[in-house]
């Protein structure tokens, strides 16, 4: 008859060998997973875990915290909406800031088009009492955008298309304003899943003409060159957020 230690070790999840870097993609796959269909506060480590098959020794190689695989998962989301949006920069022909509004017009269709999976971070950045989750989020993004629209800058000026006084000083800016936007998209929120979705769309896409308009200041262009907002897009993601 097996003793207990024996029936525990029988019980447990057999541990998957891989490589250090593929083991780390493996668990922020499954974070990714657990945390796009539970929600944040509703997932655990423990859960993590046995999901992907890990001891917690193995876990705690890669990540000391919940949080840390918050960080992964948003760095790893932002560089494929990056991939996309920088092909469309690529392949778009005309100025700078042609292949600037290709580049917006591609990340918006990107969030459309994963509107399920941009309610677990809408909901986790607008939710009240939950700053510090946010400012993960921001810091976690922004350490892969920030280069991208920092390059994309730098190229307009180079060409003659921009005129800024400091390139750096602009990136933070531009990134200060989608920030702040963080208020007006809890309103939005909380008015799509009262069933006021023309509200909702009407709150959002105003503050984001303001945004376009600001960063058309910021860039030394004329106003209504930056093509920032889409009505479209945003209903579709409201309502996947709303559940609606």
């Amino acid at each position: 008859m097996k003793d207990r230690s024996e029936m525990d070790a029988a019980a447990a999840p057999k541990r998957l060998r891989m490589a250090p870097e593929e083991r780390r993609a493996h668990i922020l796959d499954v974070a990714q997973k657990l945390f796009f269909t539970k929600g944040w506060d509703a997932v655990t480590i423990a859960d993590v875990l046995n999901e992907a098959s890990i001891s917690r020794g193995g876990f705690y190689h890669h990540f000391t915290a919940k949080e840390d695989l918050l960080d992964g998962v948003v760095k790893r989301f932002t560089h494929e909406a990056l991939a996309d949006a920088e092909s469309a920069y690529a392949e778009t022909s005309g100025d700078a800031l042609t292949r600037f509004n290709a580049f917006i017009a591609a990340t918006s269709r990107w969030q459309a088009d994963r509107a399920h999976q941009m309610k677990f971070f809408m909901d986790a950045m607008v939710r009240p009492g939950n700053d510090v989750l946010f400012q993960r989020i921001s810091n976690a993004s922004g350490s892969a955008a920030k280069p991208v629209l920092r390059s994309m800058i730098a190229e307009g000026v180079s060409e003659g298309c921009f005129d800024v006084p400091d390139i750096d000083l602009t990136t933070e800016v531009i990134f200060a304003l989608w920030d702040g936007r963080r208020f007006v998209s809890a309103a939005a929120v909380r008015a799509a899943e009262a069933g006021e979705i023309d509200q909702a769309i009407d709150q959002l896409n105003n503050r984001i003409v303001a945004e376009a308009a600001v960063i058309d200041r910021l860039l030394g262009l004329p106003q209504g060159s930056i093509a920032l907002s889409n009505r479209n897009e945003y209903r579709l993601m409201l309502r996947a957020i709303a559940g609606s």
